[in-house]
This record gives structure tokens, sequence and C-alpha cells, in this order.
């Protein structure tokens, strides 16, 4: 799509030279910076100062070694980030006031990360595949991976912002980091055609590393290098790389990552096509090619309300996910829907222990004026369907949160990111979970290693999925949904449904005894709406070893009636409808929530389990979820053990 529309030669014409590439106003344009809003000013200022006397965390050698020795790596991680983060908010904050108050504390935070032995994690040295069992960092671990990327990006941007004022205290400071993210980020990216993520080994699949690196190797050529037939060599090869991607991604703009790697997915796509158009004066443009816009119109399908996105596969279901890079996005490809999420999602504050991105936060500064004065609200699709990653969204009315919420999926089990979770779902009502997906936990060595699937939030049974015979789903390109049929009813008095129906029999490996399993889901708006879903089996003998598992943050209990109730919200409950004359009803409690779990849904979550009285050898059970106005007064279901450890 790139290289093959612009060859090398059109490229090196084409390019800018580093001086006229000014996507941002630099620190001494006082105007510029006094001119965003007073309280964004206040906050960043009252950020700063309270790492004014900061003791910049050390790196200890026993923290990188963790991961070798046990597994562990969110020590030395928390120090990683949180020197990127303090630099980057101090540097935002002196740009932003201008009085010199931080200029200090931002050249300690420059020289300390500069100095570093390597910017490359223990688990991303596993990439560089020379080495990969040596437990001491070496300057020679240089490699193009995302922490690279990503403090290249910080230090390239505070270079450019800042310049005068470093080049007036010393000119050594930004010549350090050119010389820094030339020997640790654009001479290895030059140098090898090898990485995995670049796209050009035969059979490998890329992710979102490949936009991510790529936009950061980017900024880094355009900005720092003065040869110009290395730089065009440069974005050219990263034009190639590129392309490998987006041949890759999935017709339908689906990420299969899950919406919170759309932000380096998706949104570092953007990224790199922004600065490619920017860098050559708009002579680079593909914002017209129909699957650069599905990419990004993605995003605006899988959101729910607020920070609530569709989570399926590793992820949050509230993601740390900046409107302005959909704001940009929607007005390159003219999707005004992705313009309108992107200005009502606000950026929120830097989180500390976690990626500082400053290309996105002065775009995010700059830009705030802009989208707020849009009085944009979120697009809220009714109806989404992605038929090569066999998901589907839908809402009970256009253009609101209120009413139910549905999204499905089919696909199989080796996504990127993969969860065994063919033909699980989630449902919202209100725009407030019921039925979810819990996502991930905080990742260690066994995330990406050969236990993975011994992780409990990664398995079937603890997704929205049946499990028979105490077989799981397996993770594979074999285990996946056929046979899907989508249809969405046209919006009328009666409302219209919208349905998704597939069979998953092949998600579940031959000891499970399926021959048939065809599960049915579906939102109906008429009359009473409700999302009712169906699976219709058949297996090769009889069983009584047949369990539903529903996830619910919510605090189930029982009705008089046989049904479940959830109070959602406060005053507004759900109701869960199922077999009673089939399946019986329990709860286990998860209270062995870690972190990443806990910001999401909190202390603990809900696993409903819904069993087969009798042995079985076909049938047809359905459950249906509606909203009660009425609240409801019951005793709380009967439950296996608050403190269930379901860990193993």
């Amino acid at each position: 799509m790139l290289a093959d529309r612009y060859e090398l030669s059109n490229v090196k014409a084409a390019l800018l030279p580093p001086n006229r590439i000014t996507p941002f106003p630099t620190a001494e344009d006082r105007p510029a910076w006094e001119a965003l809003l007073p309280e964004t000013r206040e906050r960043w200022i009252a950020l700063a100062e309270q790492y004014k006397d900061y003791v910049w965390p050390a790196l200890k050698v026993e923290h990188y070694m963790a991961y070798w020795r046990s597994g562990e790596l969110d020590t030395r991680s928390r120090s990683v980030f949180e020197r990127r983060s303090v630099l980057g908010i101090l540097a935002l904050a002196e740009c932003i006031e201008g009085k010199g108050r931080f200029l200090d504390q931002v050249i300690n935070g420059i020289f300390v990360i500069c100095e570093e032995t390597t910017w490359v994690p223990p688990l991303h040295r596993l990439h560089a595949k020379e080495n990969m069992q040596e437990c001491m960092p070496d300057a020679s671990d240089h490699i193009v991976e995302l922490v690279t990327s990503a403090t290249s990006d910080l230090l390239i941007w505070i270079r450019y912002t800042m310049r005068q004022w470093l080049d007036a205290v010393s000119p050594r400071i930004c010549r350090r980091i050119a010389a820094e993210v030339r020997e640790r980020l654009l001479v290895p990216y030059m140098k090898k055609d090898d990485y995995w993520w670049m796209g050009f080994l035969e059979g490998v699949r890329v992710n979102n590393w490949n936009p991510w690196c790529n936009s950061s190797a980017l900024m880094g050529f355009l900005l720092l290098e003065e040869d110009p037939d290395v730089r065009a060599a440069a974005v050219h090869k990263i034009m190639r790389s590129l392309d490998a991607f987006i041949h890759t991604y999935s017709p339908d703009g689906c990420c299969d990552e899950g919406p919170g790697y759309w932000g380096p997915s998706g949104g570092g796509l953007y990224v790199a096509l922004e600065l490619l158009a920017a860098a050559t004066g708009g002579a680079v443009d593909v914002f017209d090619e129909p699957l650069i816009g599905d990419i990004g119109n993605y995003i605006y399908k899988a959101h729910i309300h607020e920070r609530y996105f569709v989570d399926f596969a590793d992820g949050d279901v509230k993601p740390l996910i900046g409107g302005a890079v959909m704001y940009r996005y929607g007005k390159s490809t003219g999707d005004i829907r992705l313009q309108n999420l992107g200005a009502s999602l606000p950026e929120g504050e830097p989180v500390i222990h976690i990626w500082f991105e400053m290309y996105a936060q002065l775009h995010a500064l700059f830009q705030e004026r802009e989208r707020l004065e849009a009085g944009a609200k979120a697009p809220y699709v009714r109806d989404a369907w992605l038929p090569s990653a066999q998901v589907m969204t839908a809402r009970q009315r256009e253009g609101s949160e209120q009413g139910l919420f549905l999204a499905a999926k089919g696909g199989h089990n080796l996504e990127s990111h993969n969860h065994n979770d063919v033909g699980s779902f989630m449902v919202f009502v209100d725009g407030r979970p019921l039925f979810v997906d819990v996502g991930t936990e905080e990742y260690t060595a066994q995330t990406f290693g050969p236990d993975r699937y011994e992780l409990w939030y990664l398995q079937s049974q603890y997704h929205n999925l049946p499990t028979v015979r105490g077989v799981l789903q397996r993770n594979g390109a074999a285990y996946r949904a056929k046979d899907s049929a989508y249809e969405a009813e046209a919006a009328a008095a009666a409302g219209g449904a919208s349905r998704l129906s597939l069979d998953i029999a092949d998600a579940y490996p031959e000891a499970a005894g399926i021959r048939a399993w065809r599960r049915t889901f579906e939102l109906a708006r008429a009359d009473r709406p409700q999302v009712e879903v169906t699976d219709r089996f058949e297996l090769s003998g009889e069983t009584a070893d047949i369990f539903y598992s529903l996830m619910t943050p919510c605090e189930p209990v029982p009705a008089a009636d046989g049904t479940i109730r959830f109070e959602y919200a406060p005053g507004a409950w759900a109701v869960l409808e199922f077999d009673e004359a089939h399946l019986e009803a329990s709860v286990e409690v998860i209270a062995n929530m870690e972190s990443r779990l806990i910001r999401n849904w909190g202390e603990r979550m809900n696993r409903i389990v819904l069993r087969e009285k009798e042995p079985v050898a076909a049938g047809t059970r359905t459950i249906r979820i509606y909203r009660q106005a009425d609240k409801h007064d019951g005793s709380t279901l009967g439950q296996k053990g608050d403190d269930s450890d379901v860990s193993s």
C-alpha cells in the first residue's frame, strides 16, 4: 500500500528537512503554551510540583535478574516507567510554566535515563535471539523493542520542544539525547531486517509491536538523521514494514488484540501515517484507503459507554486510550463518528507506572480546546458486524447508552494476545457491566510462556462459555467457530433484532465429545427488550458433566420466581432467566483478584455456574437477560466458599 505507491526516489524528493517538521509549538513560543486551557495548565504544574525534589529510583540488577529467577517483572518495570513518566510530567510542566523551576529536574531525568545500561527489559531480551539466558544487562543488548521505542519518543520530543532552553544550559544535553536514540534505536533499526515484528520474515505474523516500533523509529529518523540518503532509505524501510502490518490486519478492521491494544496498533498505525503525511507535505497519504478507515472505525464499534470497551483478548475493559488520536484519525479519514468519539473521551491523568507517550500528550494538549468546543458525544452505533473476526456488537438504540448492549465473538484461539474464548459474549445495561470478559492480569514471564493457559482468566471456563466433561477449549488456529450467520433487522416500529449464530464445537478437543454446538446470540428490541443466548448441542454420549459459566462483577440475588437478579447500578436491576427444570445455579466468588483486575472490576468477581441436573446427549438451553424496573429484595444465592481460589 505504501511502498508500492511511493517509490524510494519519490519519498526522498518529498521529505521535508528536520527543521520544517513542526507539529507542535516549541517551548519558547510562549503565546502558544499560554493559550492552553487554564485548568489544564494548573493541573500539569500541580502534578510536576509533586516531583520538584524527586529522588530518581535506582534500577537494581537484582530486580533485572528476578525475571530469570522467579518470572517477576513488576518491581523493575515500575521504576523504569516511573522515571519516564516523571520526566514527561516535569518537561511538560516546564514548557507550560516557562519559569525554569523544573528545568534542573528535567536535565536530571534525561541523564538518568541516558545512563541506563539498557532500555530493553528482561522479557523483551528474548526477542534478541542472542544470549537469551544471560541474566545481566549489557550495552550490547540494544535492540528495537517497545520500551526502547517509547523512551526514544519521550526524549525526541523533549529535545524538540525544549532544545533552545536545554542548549542554553549546555549543547551536550541535546547531543546526548540524539546520540543515545541513534545508538539504541536508529542504528539497530537499519542494521537488522529480522526483527519478528518488522514483517519481513515469512510466516511470522506481526501485531501492535509493528506500528509502535515503526512510529518511534520514524520520529527519530525524521528529526535526528542528517544524511538525506540514510533518512530516505530508513523512511522507505519503515513504509515497507508498515505494509506488512496492514497486509496481515483483519480485512474488516478488527483489532483482534482487543481495544486496549488498538492504541498502539490501529492508533500507532495512524501516528505513523500522520507523521509520513506531515513530513512529506501531504505527498504520502493513504487515508483514503478503505482498510485504513475500517481500522479506525473499529474502535467506536467496540465502544460501550464512557471508558468501557469490548475487551476480548488481553486487555482492560477500561483501557488507557485517549480520545485525541481518535479525533485526529477521524479528521484524517473524514469519519465524523470516530471524530466524535475522540472528542467525547477525556485524556485522563498520566499513570505513573505505565507508558508515558510524549507525542500523544503534546497532541492532546494542543487539540484539547478544539475537541471540547466540538461538544460531541459518542456515536453509540446500533449494530456492528466484523465478518473476518466474527465479532458482533448491538445496542438497544442508536445514539444512546441506555438499554441493553450485547457483544459476542466467534473467531479462533490463535488470535494475538489470545484467550480461549470462542463463542463468548458480554452484556452491559445502561452502559454498566453485567456479564463480562474479565480481561487479564499484570504480565509475568508465565503470561508469554508455555504455561500461559494455566492462568485462570485465559481459560474458557472463566469466560461466558459452556464446559463439557471438564474439557476446556484449547489454544491454536484449529480451535475455531464455523458456519457463522449474522443478521441485523432494520430498525422499525417493532424495533428489529440483531443476532449471530455459529457452531463452536471445533473450539473444544475431541475429549469433550461434542458433535455439534450451535450458539445463537440475539438482542431483541421489540416488546420487552432482552438478550437471549441459546445453545443447541449434540454430544457423542450422555453426560451430566456440563456447566455454563457467567462472569459478573455484580452481586447475584435469587428471586422467588427462579430468576437471578443483579443491581448493576444503584436502584437499577437486571434479570437472568434460565431453564430451571434442567439447570441448577450456584455462585463461586473469585477473591484472588490482583492489581490489574481490581482496577477494572473491584476486589472480586462472581462466576455463576449453571449445571445440568441429569445426563443428556442433546438439548437446547436458553438464557434471557433483561432490565427490571423494580428493586428486588432477596437473600444471597448459595455460594461455594467466599474465598474460592480459582488460580489452578
